[in-house]
């Protein structure tokens, strides 16, 4: 049976609409905790780290900008490294591309980021926060990421088939990752030898970018550069890898 885009779009709907309701079916309040969770974290970690920052007001702010922009790179790569192989009888009957199955659980991710944004633009109307026609460029940022961590879920995905450590080592590595991108303190705070490290990488670009044209009402244009060839990159080797080893991962499921 041969497929077109139509209805690749529909099995991707539907396999994230059964992702969305598998992950809250248990929940009492469901899609709610997309917006709460995030403001309940900024209250926690305002708490402990806003010593850190030099302008205290504005922490919650600067937090919740960050810890948003990295929920939908930590989600969707952490759900997608497994997502072919739960869907592997679904693999087996159907020609349906490999690709589909990961794109849906970086579909889900991107939709609960949207829920995420509320609480984000609860907090910026609670602060009194002065919007600047910046923030318009906050969607290019946030399709930028999707964009990278596609990439990411793909390779993810593919090497997990052959060797499931990988979940073991990511989960380890996503510790030291989230610190990459400057959630907890600003970047001026870390110590020098590890600043132009940080500043380089692809995960701190998205959340700094986010706060420039969120929180400051700026955008360095350069660093968005920066942020589209990495995501570029991320994009081509994630298929690249998918394609060399997709008759292997047929037969390794």
């Amino acid at each position: 049976m041969e497929y077109g885009l139509k209805q690749y779009v529909f099995v991707i709907r539907e396999l994230t609409a059964r992702e969305i309701k598998r992950k809250y079916s248990r929940s009492v309040l469901g899609i709610l905790w997309s917006v709460l969770n995030p403001l309940l974290f900024m209250f926690v970690m305002s708490f402990v780290f806003s010593g850190y920052s030099t302008n205290k007001s504005m922490y919650p702010l600067y937090f919740i900008t960050g810890y948003t922009i990295w929920t939908l790179f930590n989600t969707a790569t952490t759900t997608a490294m497994t997502a072919l192989e739960d869907n592997k009888s679904l693999l087996q009957k159907t020609k349906l591309p490999r690709e589909l199955f990961v794109l849906s659980r970086d579909y889900t991710a991107f939709v609960n980021l949207g829920f995420s944004l509320i609480a984000l633009f609860v907090v910026l109307i609670v602060f009194q926060v002065r919007i600047s026609w910046t923030i318009l460029l906050l969607p290019i940022t946030v399709i930028s990421e999707l964009v990278f961590t596609i990439g990411i879920s793909l390779i993810l995905a593919t090497v997990y088939v052959f060797y499931k450590d990988i979940k073991f080592l990511w989960h380890n590595l996503i510790v030291a990752l989230v610190h990459m991108m400057a959630i907890y303190m600003p970047i001026e705070r870390y110590p020098e030898y590890l600043i132009g490290f940080t500043r380089n990488n692809p995960i701190f670009i998205f959340a700094d970018l986010s706060r420039q044209c969120v929180i400051y009402g700026t955008y360095d244009f350069q660093e968005m550069i920066k942020m589209v060839c990495w995501s570029a990159a991320a994009l081509v080797a994630g298929i690249l890898t998918l394609k060399l080893k997709e008759n292997e991962i047929i037969q390794k499921i």
